[in-house]
């Protein structure tokens, strides 16, 4: 045979053995993609395939950035002893041992032994999940850190073998404050509160991820680069809750529930003029004895309201023109009967007559539903109480974006399940026969405080992501016109008469004004007079004059006192004169010598003229208006007007603690304080344009 034969027969032997292969190989592709595609895929599925991941939980704040609900990282840690060389292990063993129980327990021999034995059986067994070991659990970010500083662990993943898996927690810094409200972000149950209502947005973004399995606790890490997760944070949600406030509510209301050992009680305070909610608290009694939030009783609970419906009675009847304020109403001594039923005021006062506002500020049963069975009691006449409560709103909810607002249930006489009757009218007037939760109650009087906007109460200031604001939450208009100018200013006078003489008088607070209506309600009347229970309320806004907040307490069942002032409205008292502050602008120490220089300063106008007449000095009074300047001139001194813009920084200078903060708060700004005494310096020149500022005041 020649050569280049020989050379032919080579080349084709060489050919022919690369074909077999490729044939054999091509031969088990096909076998393992047809013929046993599923088992394989089955096989490869337990441990690897894609999982979703979740982002991370975006934060929840208050009006003034004060965290209330955040997600905090811990790491379940694990650790491949497959991984490191024996020289490695070995050099390094003795010391991760001391630095482990240093810091995390056990002894070091300890440490040591499971180590050892774990890398052992690793080394000895062909099972897959020998060497893998489960070292610690929720472990937080620090020590994960000082984790990666150990002996062996520094090494990294591919030589120290160590491997953790994150999860996040939520915590709220404030604990039990408002824990309701801001909600709870569970998995296995359903979400409440502002956890609920924005979850799609404080989830963020869900990817899918390759993930393998690492044997022991069945767990489930990234198959590239294991130890990174980058999650994408979710939205942040910035509330009109103010802390500052809700820690004072909550401390008087949970007072006076321990105090009166009542069942449960709940408070609300809301902004006038934009219907942003600046606190809320509901306490229940645990099996423990103590409070804590246990369900949102404020908007969730409808019951009977008892007098604090005597309002939306009284705005039907002014606003069709069916009575006035000096209307004569009949009170028979305090007791009257409707169709053989009868009803008593809280006491037998043996008042004969009284003129409406008279009726209203001494919160008679009797005296409402005489007035009202006289215009609405025929059966010609139902449709036209109903119609005229329909029209003030109150048949409806409120649409707060908080998930499980129950709806009212106000009787409608055009239908005949609604159980409509003769005494319906009477009873109703007082505020039975009906059910609505605080909320709606409150919405009612915020609207009268506002002058007769009705607004929609909120929880959410604005919506943020990565530090932008992406949606601004501005006051929504429910209706425009509540009622009419003259029916609104005959209301407010009504609730002012009640806290000046009338059944919330004693409530006073010096230097303070406010208006509202008491509420004792009897829950459950059909039992007899020996087993009766009651709620207590109290509904009103304060300063009278200029309102800034609306309040309603609502006491659940309290076992001592249980009118309405007594109780309810002892809460609200409380907690107007603590966020109306405390103490004068004007330093209180009697003065021995009239003949004094009196420096220039700023504040109330009232505290100013109280002190100057008690100390006896001269003064003219330029202007009446409620902010002033006090400034010695020609001997006498002036009270001048002090110019407070609504979209301006004012100069805060000479005015007292409580006066500065007062302002500050009302402009929508938050105050920092340093010092003691009046004001002589601020971070903020006056003048500025607000953006939602924090600002430093200095006191000498």
């Amino acid at each position: 045979m020649d050569r280049k034969a020989e050379l032919l027969l080579r080349v084709y032997f060489v050919f022919f053995v690369f074909v077999l292969f490729a044939a054999i190989i091509y031969g088990q592709v096909i076998k393992i993609a047809v013929v046993e595609g599923e088992k394989w895929k089955s096989r490869g599925g337990k441990n690897i395939k894609w999982i979703e991941v979740e982002g991370e939980r975006g934060n929840i704040y208050d009006c003034n950035g004060e965290l209330l609900s955040t997600s905090i990282p811990q790491f379940n840690i694990y650790v491949d002893l497959k991984t490191s060389t024996d020289k490695c292990f070995n050099a390094n063993i003795k010391m991760l041992s001391q630095e482990l129980s240093r810091h995390f327990g056990k002894t070091a021999y300890q440490w040591r032994s499971e180590l050892v034995n774990k890398r052992h059986q690793g080394k000895t067994t062909r099972n897959s999940g020998a060497g893998y070991y489960s070292l610690l659990k929720n472990v937080t970010k620090e020590e994960l850190d000082l984790l990666l500083t150990f002996p062996m662990f520094k090494l990294g993943r591919n030589k120290g073998g160590l491997i953790y898996k994150r999860r996040s927690i939520r915590e709220k810094p404030f604990k039990g404050l408002c824990s309701r409200t801001i909600g709870l972000e569970r998995k296995n149950a359903s979400m409440v509160g502002l956890e609920r209502t924005y979850d799609k947005l404080l989830r963020g973004e869900v990817e899918n991820r390759l993930m393998r399995r690492f044997p022991g606790d069945n767990v489930w890490l990234p198959l590239f680069n294991p130890e990174e997760i980058d999650r994408h944070v979710g939205a942040d949600i910035v509330t009109t809750l103010d802390m500052r406030f809700q820690d004072i509510v909550h401390k008087e209301l949970e007072a006076t529930l321990i105090e009166e050992q009542a069942d449960a009680g709940t408070a609300i305070l809301m902004e006038v003029k934009t219907g942003a909610i600046k606190a809320i608290v509901n306490l229940g009694k645990n099996n423990r004895g103590d409070y804590s939030e246990d369900w949102n009783y404020a908007i969730a609970s409808a019951t009977e309201p008892g007098s604090t419906f005597k309002l939306m009675s009284a705005l039907v009847m002014l606003e069709n023109k069916k009575i006035d304020l000096d209307t004569e109403v009949f009170l028979n001594g305090g007791r009257m009967k409707f169709y053989g039923k009868t009803m008593y005021d809280s006491h037998m006062h043996g008042i004969k007559h009284a003129t409406f506002k008279e009726v209203f500020a001494m919160s008679s049963n009797v005296g409402m539903a005489s007035v009202a069975f006289k215009n609405y009691g025929k059966k010609v006449n139902y449709k036209n109480f109903f119609q005229g409560l329909e029209r003030l709103g109150v048949s409806q909810k409120t649409g707060i974006e908080i998930f499980g607002e129950s709806k009212p249930t106000i009787k409608n006489p055009s239908l005949a399940k609604s159980a409509w009757s003769g005494l319906t009218v009477p009873w109703m007037a007082h505020g039975y026969e009906l059910k609505m939760t605080p909320l709606q109650i409150l919405n009612v009087y915020n609207a009268v405080a506002n002058d007769g906007v009705m607004l929609k109460p909120h929880l959410t200031k604005e919506i943020k992501r990565e530090g932008k604001t992406i949606t601004k939450v501005n006051p929504q208009i429910l209706n425009n016109r509540f009622a009419s100018p003259e029916t609104i200013v005959k209301a407010q006078e009504l609730l002012t008469s009640v806290a000046e003489r009338g059944t919330a008088r004693k409530l006073k607070i010096d230097n303070i004004s406010f208006a509202g209506k008491t509420g004792t309600t009897v829950v459950n009347y059909w039992k007899g007079l020996d087993k009766k229970e009651y709620n207590a309320s109290f509904a009103g806004y304060f300063p009278a004059d200029d309102p800034e907040y609306s309040m309603i307490v609502v006491v659940y069942k309290p076992k001592g006192q249980y009118y309405g002032a007594a109780v309810a409205g002892k809460v609200f008292a409380r907690v107007v004169e603590r966020i109306s502050g405390m103490g004068s602008s004007v330093r209180d120490e009697v003065v021995e010598d009239k003949d004094i220089a009196v420096e220039k300063q700023a504040g109330y106008n009232a505290d100013f003229k109280g002190i100057l007449d008690f100390i006896g000095l001269d003064y003219s009074e330029s202007s009446s208006s409620k902010w002033v300047e006090m400034d010695e001139s020609n001997d006498e001194v002036v009270i001048a007007k002090k110019k407070i813009a609504k979209r301006k920084v004012p100069d805060l200078k000479g005015m007292g603690l409580r006066d500065a903060t007062y302002v500050i708060e009302s402009l929508g700004m938050a105050a920092e304080v340093e010092g003691v005494g009046q004001v002589y310096k601020q971070s903020i020149s006056p003048g500025a344009i607000i953006s939602d500022q924090r600002i430093k005041i200095y006191l000498n």
